[in-house]
């Protein structure tokens, strides 16, 4: 730009800042008048010049309204005086709304595929999808101070609807092989189970958290302790829960 400003930073005028960012020199006097975003300094005529440093405080401020975070909480937000970690915190937040959008759409995909083969899915399957895991909470109370509980949410922070997709097919793949083991009559402590129980061990060690073979013999013990999860998993075939306790319980034995 041909102006500088006294820092020897480039100055913008309002309409050239304006149009740089994509919005209106409205907003730009509307932030100004609330405090938000004031100009560095002014021309010799009195017109508004922006500096880069004023530009970067633009950038984060449209970053959160990307996000829809009111003006004054962003006023708050910006008092941190770490840039670096102030953005950190934003990215996060806007990772996090990433994978939730990313588990939406695989629910709708998953709606859309079934209902084009004629299949839909059921009302408690397409609702379940939309709802918040009401087991989340309480897993962060009960295991939130642990090394498992960690590294599980720090791996599973960047996993798109792809991988999430990959590890449910998965797992229902080894779901699937121990009902046709139990209802087939093979003895949870058999051969052909601990195998399958190995296998479901590494299923969780790889996408989730390093699991010991004592660690994977305690689900059973969390399964009994609380009947909600024996239910989600009888869904799959009744008396499932028990048959992979007691598989995995043989299988670290």
């Amino acid at each position: 730009m041909d102006n500088q400003t006294t820092s020897n930073q480039t100055a913008y005028t309002i309409g050239q800042l304006a149009a740089l960012a994509g919005v209106t020199t409205k907003t730009l006097r509307h932030y100004d008048r609330i405090g938000l975003l004031h100009p560095t300094g002014r021309s010799e005529a009195g017109y508004r010049l922006y500096s880069d440093n004023d530009g970067h405080r633009l950038a984060e401020i449209l970053a959160h309204r990307a996000l829809d975070v009111p003006l004054e909480q962003i006023a708050i937000l910006l008092a941190e005086p770490k840039r670096a970690d102030r953005l950190s915190a934003h990215l996060e937040e806007m990772k996090q709304r990433r994978r939730k959008l990313d588990g939406l759409i695989y629910h709708l995909e998953e709606m859309i595929r079934l209902e084009k083969k004629g299949v839909p899915m059921s009302a408690h399957d397409e609702l379940n999808g939309f709802a918040h895991n009401p087991y989340e909470d309480e897993a962060r109370d009960k295991w939130g101070d642990t090394d498992a509980w960690k590294e599980s949410q720090r791996r599973v922070k960047s996993y798109t609807a792809t991988d999430w997709e990959q590890y449910k097919a998965e797992a229902a793949d080894i779901n699937e092989r121990f009902v046709a083991l139990m209802q087939g009559g093979v003895p949870a402590k058999s051969a052909e189970a601990c195998e399958l129980a190995e296998e479901h061990r590494q299923l969780i060690s790889q996408w989730f958290y390093e699991c010991s073979p004592q660690m994977h013999a305690g689900f059973g013990d969390m399964w009994d302790a609380d009947p909600r999860f024996k239910h989600n998993i009888d869904k799959a075939g009744v008396g499932l829960a028990e048959y992979m306790a007691a598989a995995f319980r043989a299988a670290a034995e």
